[in-house]
């Protein structure tokens, strides 16, 4: 049996940094919820980045080794092959974060977006963060990270994520009243310069929908009042601020499956492809991407009985799928 390549176990301890950091995110009661989520996604970023450089080096350690320029020899004469630093134990020290995303050629936003993260884990790290709108920007920032997460890593080593929820899932409900009452000049000195930083990354680059990487991914929960006798109510309690929320699977696959064939994913192919063409290529390529229900799904004319004539709609994410196949302009 063949050995696994050095880039694919940085890879899977990079997975679990990921996963470990949703998971503490996500529990229910968790005092130091935001900054451990930035340390462990941090850590799992450093080791994807770390991955790919060795992917894109052959695997050579050396890659990722930190080369001591003032190492000589003892006449003062420097070495021929370069020598490396050591920690105190004596094994070689490794490139940190930012000199990795230094070395790899990234998208501008995903680069802001993982500095950002760097930043919150620094503050967590040397001082304290202990502040609502803290809260509010850590979700969003992480949701935009988690999304680039997954997108590189299947695009940089096919590796399917699909068997897990790499989701944050905001435990408080706040109302938009209710953020008002919060102000960053309530905060003290050291939150105050943080939060005016990741103002100022995000003004740069705001939030869209349609990019591949975000800065910060805005989350907003509406209530919109249905005239159907179809609707499921919601219901909200007063003395606990408890909601309860049932979604129309419907309007569930409406959500995610946007796009007909004609009207929006051709043109979409054309728009981002030099060389597409809708021959015997693409349909073998289509045709396998439609088994997958990630990308596609069928709706039926009687869509709780599933009978009667049905038609394909394709999630967004799909043109991602043939980036593999195509040349984008």
């Amino acid at each position: 049996m063949s050995r696994k390549a050095r880039c694919h176990y940085l890879l899977e301890k990079s997975v679990q940094a990921a996963l470990s950091a949703i998971e503490v995110y996500n529990k229910p009661d968790f005092k130091y919820r935001e900054e451990s989520f930035s340390i462990l996604m941090v850590n799992a970023w450093e080791l994807l980045l770390k991955a790919k450089i060795l992917q894109d080096n052959n695997n050579d350690l050396k890659s990722l080794y930190i080369i001591d320029k003032e190492k000589k020899r003892k006449n003062g004469i420097a070495f021929k092959t370069p020598k490396f630093k050591t920690n105190r134990a004596g094994n070689f020290l490794t490139i940190e974060i930012t000199r990795a995303l230094n070395l790899l050629s990234l998208e501008e936003r995903l680069k802001e977006n993982i500095l950002l993260l760097v930043e919150i884990r620094d503050n967590a790290i040397h001082f304290f963060n202990d502040s609502k709108l803290f809260e509010k920007k850590v979700l969003e920032i992480g949701t935009a990270t988690l999304k680039s997460y997954v997108e590189c890593v299947k695009e940089w080593f096919v590796y399917d994520l699909s068997q897990y929820n790499f989701y944050l899932m905001p435990l408080s409900f706040y109302h938009p009243h209710e953020w008002e009452s919060y102000s960053i000049n309530q905060e003290d000195i050291q939150h105050q310069n943080l939060l005016k930083y990741i103002a100022e990354v995000e003004k740069k680059f705001p939030s869209d929908t349609r990019a591949k990487h975000n800065i910060s991914l805005i989350l907003e929960t509406k209530f919109v009042k249905s005239k159907s006798i179809n609707a499921v109510p919601v219901r909200y309690s007063k003395e606990d601020g408890a909601i309860t929320i049932s979604i129309d699977s419907e309007e569930k696959f409406a959500d995610k499956y946007k796009w007909t064939f004609r009207d929006d994913l051709v043109p979409q192919l054309k728009e981002r492809y030099t060389d597409i063409a809708f021959d015997r290529k693409f349909r073998s390529i289509i045709n396998e991407l439609e088994k997958n229900p990630n990308y596609c799904g069928e709706r039926y004319l009687d869509f709780k009985r599933k009978k009667g004539g049905k038609k394909i709609f394709y999630d967004p994410n799909i043109v991602v799928e043939f980036d593999n196949h195509y040349t984008k302009k």
